[in-house]
């Protein structure tokens, strides 16, 4: 009688990577992300139909670039404490406390443009306004994406939250300048204050995993801002994701912050055309997102941010240099394809690093990086511009976002293969 020794077990066969499309078969995601998708329509009508409108009140491109950063700075200055509130208390009341803020503001901007009382000042002030409910809901939002979606299914699930952000900014601005056309500023407001109901009740409906609410810390207020500071500071992962952003997102904001003052005043375009040449950056961001697993298996992450600055740099620099209404459209379009690239791949390093308790506050540093960086840039190429002229500051940002690639590629992008609990 023979015996034989069993060789070593074959090896499982490597998982393919989940489709683009998989997280949408969790129900609960699907729900949150149509009402999301409804709801930044409705804001997109409503950001385009302001800076139309603020180019009627005033010719200046400083306040277009003040109107930019009035609905970024609140990010910047409030999204830590919004972090900390986020991790402290239920995510889902906190969220739908958020959305009745924003419905407010929006339904405030759309009596005062229909009782013909909307000026520039009033209109900053507003924007602000919803820049902060903006930025009080961003990071519980961010937050609770991991609690839905989990595990290889991550990344995706965060494309696909940018790809509807960014497939509304392909529908929201041609209806609402259609709409602005025919009717005025004041409906696009209303349909926005309108859009926020489908969210509220996408997150009434969501049951929250009962180990997600156990797994918050109930530290006051001090110890969790101190604990979010300590674990942001401590973390050179996260450290290293946040440098890598401001050398793109600082130099690359320039064409998305003057791009009000390229279509009134150097293309000449109407309301409908300058709603599709806001339209087609969404355009180029929900192609690039749905090709982002795809893309990211070829190259990396890592390379493949590098190659979306790269790319936004030389697209920003034929822009400048050949300012016709085909040129700039295509610009905008790879310009939105390369920061959807940049933003998905960066916010996914982010959650896959931070564990559940400090979740909102790790995102509520990452969002205060990206739009303290957008208010730097759009400030900084908003007053060139005034200053200058619209392509001086384009070439401007070319100039700084060159070297600042290089930079970035010398800076290793993490991530780990999972999220951390």
């Amino acid at each position: 009688m023979t015996s034989t020794i069993p060789g070593p077990a074959p090896a499982p066969p490597p998982q393919r990577p989940p489709s683009a499309f998989a997280p949408l078969a969790n129900r609960s995601f699907l729900a949150m992300w149509i009402a999301n998708l409804m709801s930044n329509v409705g804001g997109w009508m409503q950001t385009t139909g302001a800076a139309w409108e603020m180019t009627s009140l005033t010719q200046e491109p400083i306040f277009v670039a003040l109107l930019a950063a009035a609905g970024t700075l609140p990010m910047f200055l409030f999204c830590f404490f919004a972090g900390i509130l986020a991790d402290r208390f239920d995510r889902r009341r906190y969220i739908i406390c958020c959305q009745v803020w924003m419905m407010g503001v929006a339904a405030t901007l759309a009596v005062l443009a229909f009782l013909g009382l909307l000026n520039h000042w009033n209109l900053l002030a507003l924007s602000f306004c919803m820049g902060l409910g903006n930025a009080m809901n961003a990071p519980a939002w961010h937050a609770v994406v991991p609690e839905i979606v989990t595990g290889p299914q991550l990344r995706p699930a965060i494309a696909l939250n940018s790809a509807g952000f960014n497939l509304a900014r392909t529908i929201g601005p041609v209806i609402g300048q259609l709409l602005l056309g025919l009717v005025g500023v004041f409906l696009l407001f209303a349909i926005n204050a309108f859009t926020y109901v489908g969210v509220i009740f996408a997150m009434r409906a969501w049951k929250r995993p009962a180990e997600a609410r156990a797994a918050q810390r109930r530290e006051t207020f001090g110890q969790a801002a101190r604990a979010g500071i300590a674990f942001v500071r401590g973390s050179a992962e996260l450290r290293a994701i946040f440098a890598r952003g401001l050398c793109f997102f600082v130099p690359g904001i320039a064409m998305g912050t003057l791009l009000p003052v390229i279509g009134r005043f150097e293309l000449g375009l109407d309301e409908f055309t300058f709603g599709i040449l806001y339209g087609v950056f969404g355009t180029g961001a929900v192609a690039a997102a749905f090709a982002l697993p795809t893309v990211n298996r070829l190259l990396g992450p890592d390379r493949a941010n590098i190659w979306a600055m790269g790319l936004s740099a030389a697209a920003t620099l034929v822009a400048a240099l050949a300012m016709t209404p085909l040129v700039v459209g295509a610009v905008v379009a790879l310009n939105g394809a390369c920061w959807i690239t940049v933003i998905a791949n960066n916010g996914a390093s982010v959650q896959m690093i931070l564990p559940n308790y400090m979740r909102a506050r790790g995102m509520a540093v990452h969002q205060m990086v990206f739009f303290g960086a957008m208010v730097l840039g759009a400030l900084l190429w908003g007053k060139i511009a005034n200053f200058f002229d619209v392509r001086t500051a384009l070439i401007g940002s070319v100039v700084m976002l060159v070297p600042l690639t290089v930079l970035a590629a010398s800076i290793k992008l993490p991530g780990a293969s999972v999220p951390r609990v």
